[in-house]
């Protein structure tokens, strides 16, 4: 028998990197968020909202710099006069087409016509701004759709989901995440998620039956109180009976308000846990549908009750949560890898500064 020869070492495939996971944390507190938020409400009306720029890019840079991944922090770079010149535009905008409807209203159908240009090119501007406008160590991110990408998943998509009524709606979801996600670069290194849409009808399907079941009780609450009304016409409208229906009538009203968030939770969970950036590192979210619909419904009632002011701990307790059930997986050490993205974003740097990129969300 001949004996066996090595391989050369340029034949070997080398060994799979170990992986290791990385949970996001953040580290804000309440407290200190209401200082910010409450300069922020003062200045932006005491100026007449020209500050609220302002105010958005240090909420950004606070809850950004809150947010740890590895030991190192997430940045914020943008500059507010940039938001405030975007935000005058879409007010601009937002007047033009009010005085316009009000002499002609057959401009309205221009104007609708025109929209269908502007809405995906303001998205994609939006989105492209915060992106290259935030850091991680001192690496940029991107976003790199075009009008026609974001007209299709934002437009299109969702009239196909309205004209089939609904029954193609998650295709339409499932479009608006790959649109989202599958733009977002980190130091010219793409994100992906792919995941089957049958996924997404599961979600959907169980909140249309959450829905149905709500609604079907609830209607069954109703005409049960018209009936003993009817039986007993000459009594107090509201007996013992009518009190407790109302009661239970108003805990599945709070159950409507709870299925959305929840619902938007899987879909968040989904579109997350199946996505990959460089084809090598992956996020894992295991957010529990019920915990966050509880936590933005609390968060709603708190608000109400304090007038507002306990927004800022409504804004850090959803951020906490969410950071908590969020992990990156990297395949083998993170900070060698971070090193060699951030020696070949040159070309990626050279964008932040594009002309035609603002922020016109609030």
């Amino acid at each position: 028998m001949e004996p066996i020869e090595p391989k050369p070492a340029s034949e070997i495939a080398p060994a799979p990197a170990a992986e290791t996971r990385h949970p996001f944390e953040f580290r804000g507190t309440g407290a200190a968020y209401f200082g910010i938020w409450i300069v922020n409400l003062v200045l932006t009306v005491v100026t007449l909202g020209i500050f609220s720029a302002w105010a958005k890019v240090r909420t950004r840079r606070y809850f950004n710099g809150s947010t740890w991944l590895a030991g190192h922090a997430f940045d914020y770079h943008a500059s507010p006069v940039r938001i405030l010149i975007g935000r005058t535009l879409a007010f601009v905008l937002l007047l033009a087409y009010s005085i316009s409807v009000h002499f002609s209203p057959l401009l309205g159908l221009v104007w609708f016509l025109a929209g269908l240009w502007i809405f995906p090119w303001l998205a994609n501007s939006s989105i492209r701004f915060n992106a290259r406008n935030t850091s991680y160590r001192n690496v940029r991110f991107n976003f790199t759709a075009t009008e026609v990408e974001a007209f299709v998943a934002l437009i299109v998509w969702w009239l196909v989901g309205m004209i089939t009524l609904g029954i193609m709606v998650p295709f339409a979801q499932r479009q608006k995440d790959y649109y989202y996600i599958n733009n977002h670069t980190y130091g010219g290194r793409y994100f992906e998620t792919k995941f089957p849409v049958w996924r997404m009808y599961v979600i959907f399907g169980i909140g249309l039956v959450a829905f149905v079941v709500l609604f079907g009780s609830m209607m069954g609450l109703v005409f049960s109180l018209a009936w003993t009304m009817q039986q007993h016409f000459a009594a107090p409208p509201l007996t013992a009976h009518s009190v407790t229906t109302l009661a239970v009538m108003a805990v599945f009203y709070i159950g409507f308000l709870l299925i959305p968030p929840a619902i938007h939770t899987m879909i968040v969970n989904l579109s997350v846990s199946h996505t990959v950036f460089d084809d090598k590192h992956r996020l894992e979210s295991t957010m529990s549908p019920l915990m966050m619909a509880w936590i933005i419904f609390s968060n709603v009632v708190l608000c109400i009750v304090t007038i507002g002011f306990f927004y800022p701990w409504a804004r850090v307790r959803l951020a906490r949560y969410q950071m908590a059930h969020l992990t990156l997986i990297a395949e083998g050490d993170i900070d060698a890898y971070v090193s060699e993205v951030f020696e070949t974003q040159s070309a990626v740097g050279e964008e932040i500064g594009s002309v035609f990129s603002f922020d016109f969300g609030l």
